[in-house]
């Protein structure tokens, strides 16, 4: 009776989904963040005055 050759697993060094998962979200709440933020009126005086 032989098993064959069952190797034993190992931890792998790669992020497990919720890791990934929690970057992710934390990613999309920066950007959220940075789009819903006012532009500075000096930032558009600027702007206007390039266009």
């Amino acid at each position: 009776m032989s098993l064959g050759n069952k190797t034993k697993k190992t931890p792998s060094s790669a992020p497990q989904k919720g890791g990934e998962k929690d970057a992710g979200s934390a990613l999309r709440q920066a950007y959220q963040k940075t789009v819903a933020e006012k532009i500075p009126d000096e930032m558009l005086d600027l702007l206007s005055k390039l266009g």
